[in-house]
């Protein structure tokens, strides 16, 4: 999986519902808790902020942690 701008663009014309309930299900099928990177799945609105801020750097950091973070899986 790998995340652009683009992609950030098609998340953020979701809606509330839409977006939690995908947010949801990535995070139920990674293994992870949206807590364990301090978001809670209520706060839509800081969520949309964040993804709406994110640099290029931040998508490169993100794509890069997310690829560790399955390594890891895999090996366990």
């Amino acid at each position: 999986m790998q995340i652009d701008k683009r992609t950030l663009q098609i998340l953020l014309a979701m809606n509330d519902d839409q977006l939690s309930a995908l947010l949801t299900k990535i995070a139920k099928e990674s293994g992870i808790t949206p807590a364990d990177f301090g978001a809670t799945p209520g706060d839509l609105s800081g969520i949309r902020r964040a993804l709406g801020s994110a640099t290029e750097d931040d998508l490169k950091r993100l794509n890069d942690l997310y690829a560790d973070y399955r390594q890891q899986k895999r090996r366990q």
